[in-house]
């Protein structure tokens, strides 16, 4: 268990990495910037921020040391199943949730978003526009996600519905923040990489 820097709470940890990739035509996670695949850059942060206990989120996740694949109970269900199933499986009271494809966000704007949360649901939020697979989430939410899932739904956005929604104000540079979702994409990082941008902090 760990202690986010400057907060009481305890945290674990959970990559989404679960998803199909159709846009990028492969498996994200397996990416790689400067010599590490994505899924390695985003434990590596965890790991930063001090979490001990960190969770992968889809049965096909290359399992990383230290670490723990967790598989969907809603099978095919998108975002929501994967974060539901590793609420579950947390150990500590709220999951610091990290989407893999979102490669360049320093850990020093994770740290502060785990100091900003006060329960329930806490997202990044930038420029007005939410980020809910870049939030932290209790543990507690997991049967509020699993009502949602019974009823089809598989956004997580969907849990502003029915549970406490707050936002934490990132006023770092945009890029930082890139969504790698295609090659075209995923290009763009590596350069911002190469350039320097993917300072752990």
């Amino acid at each position: 268990m760990a202690t986010a820097p400057g907060g009481p709470a305890r945290f674990s940890g959970v990559i989404l990495a679960g998803g199909r990739s159709s846009r990028m035509g492969r498996d994200k996670g397996v990416l790689r910037l400067n010599g590490r695949t994505l899924l390695e850059l985003q434990a590596e942060k965890l790991r930063t921020l001090g979490i001990e206990d960190i969770l992968l989120s889809g049965e096909g996740c290359p399992p990383l040391p230290d670490t723990r694949v967790i598989p969907d109970e809603y099978a095919g269900r998108g975002p929501l199943g994967g974060l539901h199933a590793c609420l579950l499986a947390a150990r500590d009271p709220a999951c610091l949730v990290l989407s893999v494809d979102v490669p360049l966000i320093p850990a020093g704007a994770l740290a502060a978003l785990c100091r900003a949360h006060r329960g329930g649901i806490t997202v990044l939020q930038h420029g007005g526009v939410d980020e809910p697979l870049i939030g932290v989430y209790d543990r507690a939410c997991a049967g509020a996600a699993a009502a949602l899932l019974d009823g089809g739904r598989g956004a997580v956005r969907a849990l502003e519905e029915v549970l406490p929604w707050r936002r934490w104000d990132y006023d770092g540079p945009e890029e930082l923040l890139l969504n790698c979702n295609t090659p075209e994409d995923f290009d763009r990082a590596r350069r911002l990489a190469e350039a320097g941008a993917l300072s752990p902090l």
